[in-house]
């Protein structure tokens, strides 16, 4: 009777050993939270006859690193950024907010934005500028393989925000 039990619980033992040492090899992903560290706020931009100078509000970030074989394989960043930018000389303001997940995919050498990382508004004429929806890039080159949404920043970059902000 004894054997009986025993012989279940070692073939058990035999499966589950191997799967549990794997497991402890694994490598939790690791997080890092960020608040209010002005990591995307925009540099101050030369407009020529003007300039403009973003100022934070709020910001909230958080990287997670993931693991295979204790080497980072992808960096998920998630952003939530609040902020205003001050066009010089004036009083007009615009207000800056994005909430977006960028991910880098360290074995592809790809990196994926979702969700509106430039989203500019002025009152009386909607939205003005905007990097809003899915994007794939070659890490690298900064080459778009995928793009659906509109791509003010990716066509334009910074001085497209001058002229939306003229």
């Amino acid at each position: 009777m004894r054997l009986r039990t025993l012989l279940p619980l070692g073939i058990a033992l035999f499966i589950a050993l191997p799967i549990t040492q794997a497991s402890a090899l694994a490598q939790s992903p690791v997080k890092e939270h960020f608040v209010d560290e002005g990591i995307f706020l925009l540099p101050d931009v030369d407009c020529g006859s003007f300039s403009l100078h973003e100022d934070l509000v709020s910001e909230d970030v958080t990287v997670t690193t993931f693991f295979s074989g204790g080497n980072p394989v992808k960096v998920a960043t998630k952003a939530n950024l609040d902020a205003v930018i001050h066009k010089s000389n004036t009083t007009d303001t615009v207000r800056d907010h994005s909430v977006f997940t960028e991910t880098e995919d360290l074995v592809n050498g790809t990196t994926t934005i979702s969700g509106p990382s430039y989203h500019y508004k002025v009152p009386g004429q909607g939205e003005v500028f905007a990097e809003v929806g899915h994007q794939i890039f070659v890490s690298d080159t900064g080459e778009v393989t995928f793009q659906s949404g509109k791509d003010d920043f990716t066509q334009q970059d910074l001085q497209g925000i001058c002229a939306a902000l003229a």
